[in-house]
């Protein structure tokens, strides 16, 4: 029966383009940024082993969740993709177990597909990637290069991921004739997800900046943390803040489309922070990168040596790279989750198109909805970008000119990513609202 329904999936190209191209580009870049980490730690200077170490890992902490956000749009999308079969397999007696197994099956399958060409993605990039120059030479496709082995190795972990995301997809629908056909979703939102961020935001505050650390490497393990937690507590708190945001909203509401847009977000501010909150991330990132930038701008070079101008141009390099990295997972991961929330929502969209909805109003509501979320959501990263960097860089280095120009063209380019995404899924919306015309 899996064989069967395998083979009907790989017929429907509708079904599994997006989310193979989403787990392709996701892994793709993934191994590119893993490469380009090992690069700098297979460094035989030992000050710039150290030196570039620190950096490396700091890439990788910031990069790490906007890439694991962006394998989990394209799993969530493939989910949303199968309820209809699902719900079929149940009605004609399929148990939960099977239809588990089928689900890891098609998963499993999509997305080694995707990762696979993630790493043909990888190696094509590699001669073009290596002509940066870091630590005083072009990195090469020999300082790229993994190996087959940490290659196999960082596959088959991404694979694993997609087999995680695709349990967590399915057990948020229960698996019922009903419920899977009415895709009852569990989305409610839990108060002490700010209590656990903030406890956690506080508790690596205190570490960093009153205990003493005995030793460099748990120095290091410290600030890493106290990088990441703030990072993560984002996420967590994220969907509650939307939720007592928009219940104002709905409060205030005065137009059906503003009251639509309301209901929208409450029925699942879960959702609606996994549409927008990669923007939360690259806001984040940007803030951090427009104070290291702001640091490189205050440096003299009259008085520094040549390899202090190397290591001051790589980190210019660096900071800038890391953030069109992360913009560019945000931003396919921002136009994978509006499909993903559109066909969520088809009931929704085709029954206000039946009571006279034009196309126009539905995307009014979508943009409200979107827009409105998308506010708070900044205020928070930035809001929580500035508690990490105050005690690290200091007040100066935070509202340096450099610094506040960085983080209002990364929160513009939010903007205009999130709206360029809403725009780009309108051919979506009109055949899921008007298809019965």
């Amino acid at each position: 029966m899996i064989r069967m329904l395998l083979s009907r999936v790989f017929t429907d190209r509708s079904v599994w383009l997006l989310p193979v191209a989403g787990f392709a580009l996701t892994s793709g870049i993934g191994l590119m940024v893993f490469g380009g980490a090992m690069y700098f730690y297979r460094l035989q200077d030992p000050w710039l082993a150290d030196v570039y170490f620190v950096y490396a890992t700091a890439a990788l902490i910031l990069l790490v969740i906007p890439m694991l956000a962006l394998m989990h749009s394209a799993a969530r999308l493939l989910a949303r993709r199968r309820d209809e079969r699902l719900a079929a397999l149940r009605l004609l007696g399929a148990g939960s177990g099977q239809l588990r197994r089928l689900v890891l099956a098609e998963a499993g399958t999509l997305a080694a597909a995707g990762i696979a060409g993630g790493a043909l993605l990888y190696t094509a990039l590699m001669p073009a990637v290596g002509l940066l120059p870091f630590a005083g030479s072009p990195m090469g496709v020999d300082g790229l290069w993994l190996g087959p082995g940490l290659l196999a190795a960082a596959c088959a972990v991404l694979v694993v991921f997609a087999f995680a995301a695709a349990l967590t997809g399915l057990r948020r629908v229960e698996i019922t004739p009903l419920g899977v056909r009415t895709r009852q979703v569990s989305q409610k939102v839990w108060w002490g997800r700010a209590v656990v961020a903030l406890a956690g935001v506080v508790v690596v505050f205190v570490l960093y900046v009153f205990v003493p650390v005995p030793n460099e490497l748990l120095a290091a393990v410290v600030g890493f943390a106290f990088l990441a937690v703030p990072l993560l507590a984002v996420q967590l708190v994220g969907p509650w803040v939307l939720k007592l945001v928009t219940l104002i909203h709905h409060r205030r509401a005065k137009t059906a489309e503003r009251l639509v847009a309301a209901r929208n977000v409450l029925e699942a501010p879960q959702q609606m922070w996994r549409q927008v909150g990669g923007v939360a991330v690259a806001a984040f990132i940007g803030v951090i990168a427009g104070c290291g930038m702001a640091l490189v701008g205050a440096a003299n070079p009259e008085y520094m040596g040549e390899e202090d101008l190397m290591l001051l141009g790589d980190v210019q390099r660096g900071v800038w790279l890391t953030l069109a990295v992360a913009f560019l997972m945000t931003a396919c991961s921002v136009g994978l989750n509006q499909t993903a929330e559109i066909l969520d929502r088809r009931q929704l969209y085709s029954g206000l198109a039946a009571m006279g909805f034009s196309l126009s109003h539905l995307s009014r509501i979508r943009i409200l909805s979107v827009m409105r979320s998308l506010a708070a959501v900044l205020l928070i990263a930035v809001g929580a970008a500035c508690v990490v960097a105050l005690p690290i860089v200091g007040a100066a280095a935070l509202t340096a000119p450099v610094a506040v120009a960085t983080v209002a063209l990364v929160l513009v380019a939010g903007v205009v990513m999130i709206r360029g995404g809403m725009s780009a899924t309108t051919p979506t919306l009109r055949s899921v609202a008007f298809s019965h015309r």
